[in-house]
């Protein structure tokens, strides 16, 4: 590999990196929009007028809960 620094210089490495960060983001824009995607649907199965129909109200213990569909 001793002829690596000639040939992958500086600015490949760097365009490499941007390329890869670029990918990264696109992935998680893509899961984030797939779960988007999944919660409305959830909404429009349930019948809600507003999101915040589905979560939990103000008596229950603060704590991680799932929203699916029975």
């Amino acid at each position: 590999m001793s002829y690596a620094p000639e040939r992958y210089n500086q600015t490949w490495q760097h365009q490499q990196i941007a390329i890869a960060e670029y990918l990264d983001t696109l992935s998680e824009l893509t899961a984030r929009l797939d779960s988007l995607q999944s919660f409305a649907l959830l909404c429009e199965q349930k019948g809600v007028k507003s999101s915040k129909e589905l979560l939990p109200d103000d008596t229950v213990k603060p704590g991680l809960y799932l929203l699916g569909v029975d």
